[in-house]
């Protein structure tokens, strides 16, 4: 079996890549997802002979549509912040795979990169340059007065939208100093599309700049990782501080969703010490999220221009931030005697 003959079975049940990937794994208990589909059918991945087999007896009959039904779990949408104005704690590999991770929940997600680095752009396999050069990035937004939807690109074949930065959105810095409620330009672009996404994930850079405030006060979320190591949690009481400031001042909805731990390894002692370290600190205070594990899998995919948990995500080391996901779904769930009829 081929690709080309796997998308017409596909298209005749009348399933996108994600539900025909969730109907093959109730069938042949696997973990497949949205990526493996399109690259088997793409003819980048050689089709396994148990799908190919399976198909063969079973892929003729068109699916049974799935009715919605309205008394299904509710979520409510939500603009998340990945923020530590302390660089190198895992930022980006976390907005980058918790934004994959919740696509394959079914959640709509949108990942704005607003770091002038360009870290999640290049992450997503886009080349910040040419994006520079395009105009086609965040700066373009914030400051040029471009639509956001003029800069969104698919990514992860289109499980993710990208709102992508590059190094000229550094200038905004400087340029919204000037600006009157400087702190609420994001927010006020993000109306345009907001309504749009069930999630949306800001990858914040590594200051407590202009551009991360107008991030915190968009939001609704925060998501602070930190690495495992000595002296972790420095600086994280600087960010918590300005979130109560905004919270006061801008954004009363704001709330923390929790510390990360990173870059984590069960068999370094000190690593052990710093994450007992972070979760006596903030225990009955903010929750600590199951740690990320160190692998160098979350480089290999980086450099590759892929999620980590899109590459490989049977592999254990990914499995954190499908946890992560998870809890934030629930997170998001509405109770249902919240339900409107």
């Amino acid at each position: 079996m081929n690709g080309e003959e796997l998308r017409a079975i596909r298209e005749r049940r009348g399933e996108d890549q994600l539900s025909f990937a969730t109907w093959l794994n109730g069938a042949l208990n696997r973990r497949y997802d949205r990526s493996r589909i399109s690259r088997w059918e793409s003819g980048a991945e050689r089709i396994p002979q148990q799908v190919a087999g399976f198909l063969a007896e079973h892929g003729g009959a068109a699916a049974t549509p799935v009715a919605k039904s309205d008394e299904g779990p509710k979520l409510r949408r939500a603009v998340v912040a990945v923020a530590n104005q302390k660089g190198g704690v895992g930022k980006t590999t976390t907005a980058v795979n918790l934004s994959y991770a919740l696509s394959t929940l079914g959640l709509s997600v949108l990942l704005i990169d607003s770091d002038p680095q360009g870290n999640a752009t290049v992450h997503m396999g886009l080349d910040p340059g040419e994006i520079e050069t395009t105009r086609k990035g965040l700066y373009n937004v914030v400051r040029g007065g471009a639509l956001f939807d003029s800069i969104l690109q698919p990514v992860c074949d289109g499980a993710v939208m990208l709102a992508p930065s590059s190094i000229g959105l550094a200038a905004a810095e400087t340029e919204l100093v000037a600006e009157p409620d400087n702190s609420l330009v994001l927010k006020e672009k993000l109306a345009e599309v907001r309504n749009r996404y069930d999630v949306i994930v800001i990858d914040c850079p590594p200051n407590l700049g202009l551009l991360t405030i107008n991030a915190l006060a968009a939001s609704d979320l925060v998501l602070i990782p930190v690495q495992t190591e000595v002296f972790a949690g420095l600086g994280v009481p600087l960010l918590m501080e300005t979130i109560a400031k905004i919270r006061r001042r801008s954004n009363p909805s704001l709330n923390i969703f929790g510390i990360l731990p990173t870059m984590f390894s069960s068999r370094l002692t000190q690593d052990q010490a710093s994450l007992r370290e972070i979760q006596e600190h903030y225990a009955g205070r903010t929750r600590v999220l199951p740690a990320v594990p160190r692998a160098t899998l979350f480089a290999q995919a980086s450099g590759a221009g892929r999620p980590a948990i899109e590459a490989d995500p049977n592999s254990n080391s990914v499995q954190a931030y499908a946890e992560l996901a998870r809890e934030l779904a629930a997170h998001l769930q509405i109770p249902e005697a919240a339900h409107v009829p």
